[in-house]
């Protein structure tokens, strides 16, 4: 394995931690957070991230954000993805979902550290749920690929904290 390999696995070990330690030191108001690893940083249009999540009180308000870390050589400004939330009870919700990886110069948006760039994105603020108890989230890509293989997308998560 070539020594710029070695140094390029180091550098994403060091920045996963750095966000793992910064998430659990800094923000006592998280109530979950969870991220899927793509393997190779392929998504495939048929592939389902699941998260599984309790929401501990329906009287609380909260936001829901949908957290992506991209490589630089990820080949779209943008990302759709479908999105269905099942509750303990009640009606299905399915969502169709935009988000800008890039400005319109092309300039990648959040956090990055070499070549992989962390966003954070507000799906749902201030939010009531209806109920208390297990929430099941299925996010799917939408990008039309002529394969179907979504390349360049590192990992894909999920973060729920109680607003103030």
């Amino acid at each position: 394995m070539s020594q710029h390999r070695i140094f390029q696995k180091i550098k994403f070990v060091v920045f996963v931690s750095l966000v793992a330690v910064s998430i659990y030191s800094c923000n006592r108001r998280v109530v979950f957070s969870d991220y899927k690893a793509l393997r190779g940083a392929k998504w495939h249009q048929d592939s389902v991230l699941r998260f599984d999540m309790t929401v501990p009180d329906s009287t609380k308000i909260y936001n829901l954000y949908l957290n992506v870390r991209n490589e630089g050589r990820y080949g779209y400004s943008n990302l759709w993805l479908f999105v269905k939330i099942v509750p303990p009870k009640g009606k299905v919700l399915n969502d169709t979902i935009e988000l800008s990886l890039a400005n319109p110069e092309g300039k990648w948006l959040g956090s990055g550290l070499g070549d992989i760039y962390d966003m954070k994105y507000p799906y749902k603020q201030t939010t009531i749920f209806p109920s208390a108890g297990y929430y099941r989230f299925e996010v799917r890509q939408g990008m039309r690929t002529e394969d179907g293989i979504l390349r360049g997308i590192r990992d894909f998560g999920i973060t729920l904290d109680k607003a103030n």
